[in-house]
């Protein structure tokens, strides 16, 4: 495997990557929870979580929150990552998950089947690979557009 070292000109923030790959799989759970029981209200929960940790600092997270005691209960030593392309990913999943919990109210059965599925394998990957979709997105996609004068704040490592 060869690194690549992109600029991040968000944040210098860094999370947890442990915690954000149980974040992923209580995610799955969360997900297939509310599939099963046709339960937007299931689904509209794991949004608000989702918004918590994209659009704040992610204190007030319960899935990051009940994540961390896990890591620290299994003893999992930390593994910092940049948290601006975790942050953009759970921006993605607060996308995914308002749109399944809407086909869900208006009883859009394969729509929001379609739609979960897409979700479910990136939280897939990313809890048991280890590897965030929505941050490829980030990195090749979004960074490019991010002004120049901001670029030396941060730097993403990407395991390719």
């Amino acid at each position: 495997m060869t690194q690549a070292s992109v600029t991040c000109p968000v944040s210098a923030e860094k999370i947890n990557e442990n915690v954000a790959r149980i974040i992923a799989s209580f995610t799955i759970i969360i997900v297939l929870a509310g599939l099963y029981f046709k339960s937007p209200f299931i689904i509209a929960a794991l949004a608000i979580d989702f918004s918590l940790r994209a659009f704040t600092n992610g204190n007030y997270s319960p899935l990051k929150y009940i994540s961390k005691r896990f890591s620290n209960y299994f003893g999992t030593a930390p593994k910092m990552v940049d948290a601006a392309p975790k942050k953009f990913a759970a921006g993605i999943g607060f996308l995914f998950t308002v749109t399944i919990a809407g086909l869900q109210w208006f009883q859009h059965d394969i729509s929001t089947d379609l739609v979960a599925t897409a979700l479910l394998i990136c939280a897939g990957l990313e809890s048991f690979k280890g590897f965030c979709l929505g941050c490829i997105v980030y990195t090749y996609i979004v960074l490019p557009f991010i002004s120049k004068e901001d670029s030396e704040q941060s730097t993403i490592s990407i395991n390719l």
